[in-house]
């Protein structure tokens, strides 16, 4: 069962231009899961969002005109599921996550954010193969992460090591996919590596680089003025 994640950040899009060239998103995946808002803007089967109603309708009342005000509305009236932590009579779609039966499934308790609660579930629930986009816990004109990529990298992790096939959009930050892949490997600069697998084995050739990297292009590398979400560097 492949099973797809869509948080808020920019490598979204990437979702939306893969689905509307194959013309139906369940020739793409099994279920899409969305996070918070994302729930009113694409077609998916469930809703993950998690913050309890009440503590948003206290900062919908302070600010009435802002995006949690707005999400707070159609909430209201969708049919379902919307996982979250604590139901609320006021809003029917709303189904309590299941958290002691997910937690002893999987052996931990470790969510600081929606996102990872969402992992969490799409394991629980026998994926096969999940697929990230918008994950990406940067934002265009914001070099401060929101907190949270630790997290459900943590999950991501778990997920591999039960054999579950991840992908993550091609420009995320998360799981540094945006790296070109000739620096995915730390340490490895004056050297082409290439992998082989057969019958369960990996192999790796290494061959050295014909030319070496200029002092530029090297403290490039170190630049920590870039912004991590390579949407942004272009």
């Amino acid at each position: 069962m492949h099973i797809v994640i869509l948080g808020l950040g920019p490598s979204l899009q990437e979702y939306v231009n893969i689905v509307k060239r194959l013309g139906d998103r369940k020739v793409f995946a099994d279920e899409v899961y969305a996070i918070n808002a994302v729930g009113s803007v694409i077609q998916c089967d469930k809703v993950f969002h998690m913050d309890d109603v009440r503590i948003q309708e206290i900062r919908a009342e302070k600010r009435p005109e802002s995006n949690i005000a707005k999400m707070l509305g159609w909430i209201k009236s969708h049919p379902g599921p919307v996982f979250t932590s604590i139901k609320h009579p006021d809003y029917p779609g709303l189904v309590e996550f299941p958290f002691e039966e997910v937690i002893n499934s999987l052996g931990y308790a470790y969510f600081n954010n929606t996102a990872a609660y969402a992992m969490a579930y799409a394991i629980h629930m026998g994926a096969t193969k999940i697929t990230l986009f918008g994950c990406d816990y940067t934002y265009p004109n914001a070099h401060d992460a929101e907190k949270g990529k630790g997290c459900l990298e943590f999950w991501c992790g778990y997920a591999a090591a039960r054999g579950i096939k991840l992908s993550v959009a091609k420009v995320s930050s998360l799981l540094d996919a945006y790296v070109p892949f000739d620096q995915k490997h730390y340490g490895y600069d004056l050297v082409n590596l290439k992998f082989s697998t057969e019958n369960g084995h990996t192999s790796v050739d290494f061959t050295p680089r014909e030319t070496l990297p200029t002092a530029d292009e090297i403290e490039n590398r170190y630049d920590h003025d870039l912004h991590p979400n390579e949407m942004m560097n272009a």
